[in-house]
C-alpha cells in the first residue's frame, strides 16, 4: 500500500470517525438539554450538570463537525472552488488553502503543547489537566483535547486534499 493510499484511507476513516462522534455528541447535547427543561419547568428541581454537559458536548461536536465541513469542501470558502479550471490556477489555489490553513492552525497546535518559551508545564492542556468542572467534576483536558484532536484532524484532510489531486 503506498503512503498517498495510507493518507487517504485514513482521512476517510477520521472523517466517518468524526461525523459518526460528533452526531452522538449533538444528541448527547439534545438530550441533556431536554433533561434540563423537564426538570426544571416539570419538576422544579433541575439538576446542576446538565447544562454543562450540553456545553461541553456542543464543544466536541462543533470541532468535530468543522473537521467533516473541512474534509467534504463545505466549509465557508470566499472563491468557489469550480472558478479554477486552468491546472496552474488549481496548484495556486491549493497552495494558497495550504500556506493559510497552516498559518491559521500550527499556533493552535503549538500552544496546545507548549507555554512560553516552549515550556510544555504551561500549554493549554496541561493547564487544563490541572482543573476540573463544577458541575461534573470532569477533567478539563478531556474538553481541551478537542483542540488539537481537530487540528491534527484537519491538518489529515488537507494532506489528503493536497495529494488527491482528481477531486479539483
Amino acid at each position: 500500500m503506498t503512503l498517498k493510499r495510507v493518507i487517504l484511507s485514513t482521512s476517510t476513516a477520521a472523517e466517518r470517525l468524526c461525523l459518526a462522534a460528533a452526531m452522538l455528541a449533538l444528541a448527547g447535547m439534545v438530550g441533556a438539554v431536554m433533561l434540563q427543561i423537564v426538570a426544571r419547568y416539570g419538576f422544579s428541581s433541575p439538576p446542576s450538570w446538565t447544562e454543562e454537559l450540553a456545553r461541553y458536548l456542543m464543544a466536541w461536536g462543533g470541532l468535530l463537525g468543522a473537521t467533516v465541513a473541512f474534509r467534504r469542501g463545505t466549509d465557508p470558502v470566499i472563491v468557489q472552488p469550480g472558478s479554477f479550471r486552468a491546472p496552474w490556477s488549481q496548484a495556486l489555489r491549493d497552495l494558497v488553502l495550504a500556506v493559510t490553513t497552516v498559518i491559521f492552525l500550527a499556533p493552535v497546535l503549538y500552544y496546545c503543547f507548549f507555554g512560553p518559551n516552549m515550556d510544555p508545564g504551561r500549554s493549554f492542556l496541561v493547564r487544563n489537566f490541572a482543573r476540573t468542572s463544577d458541575g461534573l467534576g470532569l477533567n478539563l483536558a478531556v474538553i481541551a483535547a478537542a483542540i488539537p484532536v481537530t487540528v491534527g484532524v484537519i491538518l489529515l484532510h488537507l494532506t489528503a486534499r493536497l495529494i488527491d489531486r482528481k477531486e479539483t
